[in-house]
């Protein structure tokens, strides 16, 4: 069977969103591929759909 490198097993899932914390103003980091978000300072879990439509909702 032929090997290969697979670079997205080393890679990180997690990319910085441009968005705050609900709860503590932290900034969010965003798990795209279960589409969810999560803050760095409490840890607490959003949908990525819950923080969008927040966000418009504030502009």
């Amino acid at each position: 069977m032929a090997e290969f490198k697979n670079l997205y097993a080393q890679a990180n899932p997690f990319v910085r969103a441009h968005f705050d914390c609900l709860n503590c103003g932290g900034k969010l980091w965003e798990y795209a591929i279960q589409d969810r978000m999560v803050c760095e300072d409490c840890r607490e879990l959003f949908d990525s759909s819950e923080i969008f439509d927040e966000s418009i909702a504030h502009e």
